[in-house]
Order: C-alpha cells, then structure tokens, then sequence
C-alpha cells in the first residue's frame, strides 16, 4: 500500500506543467523526468520499460508507439504519439526526438494507469494558481458570441480567469449544439 501512495502524491506546483489544449482548455502535465523520480520512489528503481511496437508513418506525418511499463508483478502497456514534419531548411527528416517523444508520452501513460499524475486529469480547478484567459480564449469567447448576437464587455473579458473561460467556450458550444438539434 505504500507504494500506492507514493505513486498517488500530488507533485509539487513547480512540477506542474501547463499548455494550451484544444479549443482554449489548458493542459496540467509533469515532464518524464518528474514521472521517472516518482516510479523510483514508489519501487525503489525496481521497474522496467519497453517499445513493444512502433510505426513511422511518413505520409501522414506521426509516430506511435506501444509501450510496457513493467513494476513487479504489474505490467501496463499503453500507446504513445507523436506528430511530426520534416525539417525543411536541411531537406532531411530527423526521427530520434520524435521517437523519444512518443515513448515518453507512452510511458507517461502508463504511470498513470499506476495513479502517478492521475489527478490532474480529474479536471481540479486548484492545481496551479488561476491565471488569466489566453488572448486566445478571448478572441474564440468573442466570436462564439458575435454568431449569437451577443458582446461581453472588455472589462468582463479581462476579468476571465483561464478555467471559467474554458467553462464558458464549453457551455456557448453547447448552446449552439443544442440550437442546432432543435432547427
């Protein structure tokens, strides 16, 4: 049970990465680093991880990859990806940070079928600090609103923290969704 523990602790707030997802939602990530330390806590480096697949796609442009994350007697596989372009300026394409990036995300993964970071998944609103609405958000608030006829005053704008305005892009989409089923 102790490991269990270990593995569910929250991570510190400089740990806690954020980046800009889909449609103004923001992201909480660690980095796999952080992920590494927390699997040799919780079992003492005892753990193994592998690519049991791969496929390089170069017309589409990605890479994904099946990883195994083996801790004892539990094993957790999960897949990884990658988008990537070539590196136009040399003509060449350079894979190896790619496929690193694509383990990494596999591996990550399977950590938190173990629980490590699974939190920050749950949508908590207090993992990191509220900050302000991303120009982007703005901008996507305001034209959701002008297709509906509808303003928001810059100084209501301004006052938008980043997760009420994700909750906002969210319920607007919805009004629209369901404006549409009724037509």
């Amino acid at each position: 049970m102790k490991n269990r523990e270990i593995l569910e602790k929250k991570f510190s707030k400089k740990e806690v990465k954020r980046r800009p997802g889909r449609e103004g939602k923001e992201l909480f990530y660690v980095e796999t680093f952080s992920v590494i330390k927390r699997l040799n806590e919780a079992f003492d480096g005892e753990w193994s991880f592998e690519i049991r697949e791969k496929e390089i796609d170069l017309i589409r442009g990605y890479i994904w990859v099946l990883g195994r994350l083996t801790c004892g007697n539990v094993v957790k596989e999960q897949f990884g990806f990658k988008a990537f372009s070539p590196n136009q300026e040399q003509g060449i394409l350079e894979l190896g940070d790619d496929l690193k990036a694509a383990a990494s995300d596999a591996l990550k993964k399977c950590a938190t079928l173990l629980g490590v970071g699974l939190y920050l998944y749950e949508g908590e609103e207090e993992v990191l600090p509220s900050r302000p609405a991303s120009e982007r958000q703005k901008q996507f608030i305001q034209k959701l609103l002008k297709e509906r006829g509808k303003t928001m005053s810059s100084e209501d704008l301004a006052k938008l923290t980043f997760e009420r305005a994700s909750k906002l892009i969210d319920q607007l989409k919805q009004e629209e969704g369901n404006q549409k089923g009724g037509e």
